[in-house]
């Protein structure tokens, strides 16, 4: 059980709540955190059923989503603290939206649908910790679709990058074949290639075959507003 109550109150959705109902929710519940190695062995799927509420404590996971169509793979590192995918507990598609793998050793807390349901909702601050975190989601979601006029070809790449990146920081990378992206962004892969290029020159990315790491996606995104 945990009984390190500054490391809970420190977690996403958890700030504000009281000792005494956190001692409550770990007497009810038995809030166990879980150590887990570095592995290339998924921790979840893409798909798979969103039935628990999960906190990263300690360590970064690899996060990666695969579009529908096959066409392009994004890869982008969760660090701690950070709270999983919070939006996909409840509503229409209760599905996980990436696979996460541990890139290092990790310490996950987990807690089952059911026990959110039955004893965090009922606490006024984690409803409105939640609220807060599901708003911030869907305003930055919005944000991302919101149409914008786009009259070069690296405002089209940048809005790309905009809707298929919405929450990322850091490092992240983006694996498609060069057709593909000429194919979203409605330009020739001759103009793309260019453009990879002269953002690889910059700094701004690393170029390899059939994919581009972003060294910092907020920052390209931020300077080219």
């Amino acid at each position: 059980m945990v009984n390190d109550y500054a490391l809970l109150t420190h977690l996403p959705l958890l700030g504000g709540i009281s000792s005494t109902e956190l001692l409550g929710w770990e007497e009810a519940m038995r809030l166990d955190i879980d150590e887990l190695p570095a592995s290339k062995m998924p921790l979840i799927r893409q798909g798979d059923v969103c039935s628990q509420l999960l906190w990263l404590v300690e360590g970064e996971l690899l996060r990666e989503h695969q579009s529908a169509d096959g066409s392009y793979t994004t890869r982008s590192l969760l660090r701690r603290p950070a709270v999983i995918e919070a939006d996909r507990l409840f509503g229409l598609y209760p599905t996980y939206e990436h696979t996460y793998l541990a890139k290092t050793d990790v310490k996950v807390l987990n807690v089952g649908k059911a026990m959110v349901s039955n004893y965090m909702m009922k606490s006024e601050v984690f409803r409105f910790n939640l609220l807060n975190a599901l708003s911030a989601c869907a305003q930055k979601r919005k944000a991302a679709l919101r149409p914008y006029r786009l009259d070069t070809a690296e405002e089209r790449l940048l809005h790309f990058l905009r809707t298929v990146f919405p929450d990322c920081e850091g490092e992240t990378e983006l694996i498609i074949q060069m057709r593909h992206l000429a194919h979203y962004i409605g330009e020739t892969r001759l103009t793309i290639s260019r453009l990879l290029n002269r953002w690889h020159e910059e700094g701004n990315i690393r170029l390899g075959r059939g994919h581009f790491t972003i060294h910092d996606i907020g920052k390209l995104l931020n300077d080219n507003h």
